[in-house]
Parts: C-alpha cells; sequence; structure tokens
C-alpha cells in the first residue's frame, strides 16, 4: 500500500496486490484470502529529528518527505516495517531501545568471483550481529526483541549460502535460517551473533551473465542478501557485486 498525497484534505490509499498474491490470486481455488499487512516508514528519513530537534524535525518529516507508490515486488517492498508489541503482563514497560542489524566488520558490500578455484573470491563469511546504541556493556535489550534465527533472503540463481538450511523458497528466492549464539565481543550483555558464508561458485555461468548482467558490462551482476531477525523484524541488505573472471 501506499498514501497518495493529493491538495485535499482526504488521504488516499493506493492499494495493490505483490507478484506473490497475484501468484496466490490466479489459483482462483478460494484459498486467497487477506488476514493481515504490514506498514513501514522506509520513505522517513528520523535524522532529521536530530538535526533539527523533535519539533522542527517533525515538522520537516511531515511536508517534506516524499511519499512512495505502492510496490508490487515483495522482495523489494516493506524494507523497514512498523512494529507492533503487546504490553501483556506489562513485559515492554521498559522497552528502551529497539535493535537493528550490522555487519561485525562493518561490511557494507562486497565483491565475489564466480566460477574460480580461489576460496578466498568466491566466498564471503559476515558476522551478522543486533546492535544498539550504548556504551554501558551491562545495559541489555527486552529479551522479547533478541532473535534467536537470522532469516537470509538471496536470488538463488546467483547466490548461496554455505552449510545453510533452507528455510522455504519463494519463486527464485531462497530464505535460508540460521541460528545465533552469543557475540564474541559483546558491547550489551545479550548481544547476539550469527555467521553466513555466502559464495558464486558455480551458480554463474554464461547464460546468468547474459541475463543478469549490469548494463554496462556483460561481466559484472549486481545482487544483494537481505537478513531479517526472526523476532526483533530488525532488517539489512548488504549489496554483493558478482563478476566473471576474463
Amino acid at each position: 500500500m501506499g498514501f497518495l498525497n493529493h491538495s485535499t484534505n482526504n488521504i488516499i490509499v493506493d492499494a495493490v496486490l505483490t507478484e506473490k498474491g497475484r501468484e496466490l490470486l490466479s489459483l482462483n481455488n478460494g484459498s486467497f484470502k487477506i488476514s493481515k499487512f504490514s506498514c513501514s516508514d522506509d520513505e522517513v528519513d528520523y535524522t532529521l529529528i536530530t538535526k533539527y530537534g523533535k519539533n522542527i524535525g517533525k515538522e520537516k518529516i511531515q511536508k517534506n518527505t516524499p511519499i512512495f507508490e505502492a510496490i508490487t515486488n515483495h522482495n523489494l517492498a516493506i524494507k523497514y516495517p512498523l512494529r507492533s508489541f503487546s504490553n501483556v503482563f506489562r513485559q515492554f514497560d521498559t522497552l528502551t531501545k529497539v535493535p537493528v542489524l550490522n555487519e561485525l566488520n562493518s561490511v557494507s558490500s562486497f565483491e565475489l568471483i564466480s566460477n574460480v578455484e580461489n576460496r578466498n573470491k568466491t566466498h564471503k563469511t559476515l558476522e551478522i550481529v543486533n546492535n544498539i546504541t550504548t556504551t554501558d556493556f551491562s545495559e541489555a535489550i527486552n529479551q522479547n526483541l533478541v532473535d534467536d534465527t537470522l532469516f537470509v533472503k538471496v536470488d538463488g540463481n546467483l547466490l548461496k549460502l554455505e552449510n545453510a538450511r533452507v528455510d522455504r523458497r519463494e519463486k527464485d528466492i531462497v530464505v535460508y535460517a540460521i541460528p545465533v549464539s552469543g557475540a564474541t565481543n559483546k558491547t550489551f550483555t545479550n548481544q547476539i551473533q550469527g555467521t553466513i558464508t555466502i559464495t558464486a561458485k558455480n551458480v554463474v555461468n554464461d547464460t546468468t551473465y547474459s541475463k543478469y548482467s549490469d548494463g554496462s558490462s556483460s561481466t559484472t551482476i549486481s545482487a544483494q542478501i537481505q537478513v531479517v531477525g526472526n523476532v526483533s523484524g530488525a532488517s539489512y541488505i548488504i549489496p554483493v557485486t558478482i563478476k566473471k573472471e576474463v
């Protein structure tokens, strides 16, 4: 869904089915039933609050934020979902920090060379951790927000995870389930860490390059992996460049 910003005082919602939704609807067997929906604030720049203060920053967000149109690709939509927390038994009374996911060594993108024998070129190991802004090691996030599994989404035509369990497949997208443990060098008490090794070895061939290669190069493919926490809902996207060694 997307909110259309008209000059009137009316709020108009543009709602479309994703490609997956259309696929399920096309079955025409009565199984397609919309039971829930998710909202996100992908377009909101919260650094405006930090830069201008709460009142002015909030006003700038309300007046200057462009509104995204609804996206039919379910793998691209809702990168930053809004989360709802039940307050049963007052378990979230102490909810002061919501964790994000990061790569431990600050890897924001990386490159793989396909179909060579050098493992250092064909494989990349990443350490994913949950993170909060704190300088106090004794601090902890609410236990109800600590992930025990990381879901890693990749395009199965281009990438695969080594020694990882496949949780499900969504057309070309393969979703792996990665267990986590306590972080090696914790910055807060209940920080967790998950290790993934991603590879393009023997995955990419001439046909794949012809189909997915960058328009400016016949030997380069741009892809990405997405890591999602099963409890926190935190999401982390890392761009990947796959090259063909000439």
